[in-house]
């Protein structure tokens, strides 16, 4: 009586709607969710901050949706700051510069390069991206000097509460 044919589903398999489930990212003892960060490279940080880049272009997706914290990479593309109005030696680097929310993954379109290009941040049609859809970006009133990582990672307890008024926002 206790047997089945059927393995049991893993607990985020919503087997009624035969759909997965998206796992939160709560920390366990808040119960909050937990900000992730993602290091970009000058000068694409920058013109997130200021609205003229919407999204942000990756190879790979990810099902994390929710506020995310912009690192500003070391290194800085020189010639693409100037080629898009930006003086190199005045951009941020190597620090955590703002927070966006990231409240889409979806595969990069002509129509989101034609965007870009219109708005000065970037252009040029790559197959095989995804573009992060970033809203309400908002720049740190002071950089907080870091590492970057490869990937999404979380930050510690200390960036949360410096940043956290404008986690609230």
């Amino acid at each position: 009586m206790g047997f089945s044919a059927f393995p049991t589903a893993p607990e985020h398999l919503d087997c009624a709607r035969g759909k997965t489930a998206m796992k939160t990212n709560k920390s366990p003892k808040t119960k909050k969710p937990s900000i992730k960060a993602l290091t970009i490279r000058q000068p694409w940080a920058e013109l997130i901050l200021r609205g003229r880049k919407p999204f942000e272009l990756r190879s790979w997706k990810t099902h994390y949706r929710g506020p995310i914290l912009i690192h500003s990479a070391m290194k800085v593309n020189s010639y693409f700051a100037r080629e898009l109005g930006l003086n190199p030696e005045k951009l941020i680097t190597g620090a955590f510069v703002g927070v966006a929310v990231l409240s889409d993954v979806r595969p990069y379109t002509r129509a989101d390069s034609k965007l870009l290009k219109k708005r000065r941040a970037g252009g040029g049609w790559y197959p095989n991206l995804f573009s992060w859809v970033l809203t309400k970006p908002r720049r740190l009133s002071a950089p907080i000097k870091a590492k970057g990582r490869l990937g999404l990672f979380g930050v510690s307890r200390a960036v949360e509460r410096r940043i956290g008024r404008l986690l609230s926002v």
